[in-house]
């Protein structure tokens, strides 16, 4: 149940930051001079990593049975 809540979360998250991309291009600002865009980004990061934890996390425990 919580790893399809992470996965939910992160595409809400990704379309945010998709849009934010988006709104940077129509300006002409570089991504990476985007605030927002960088906020968004580092939150889509931190999604993935604890994504990432819990899949190493799960097959740890299956290895171990």
């Amino acid at each position: 149940m919580k790893k399809e809540s992470l996965n939910d979360k992160l595409e809400k998250e990704k379309e945010k930051l998709h849009k934010l991309g988006e709104e940077a291009m129509k300006k002409g600002i570089p991504l990476r001079g985007d605030e927002a865009f960088m906020k968004q980004n580092f939150k889509v990061d931190e999604l993935v990593y604890k994504i990432q934890k819990e899949k190493e996390k799960y097959r740890k425990n299956q290895n171990e049975r």
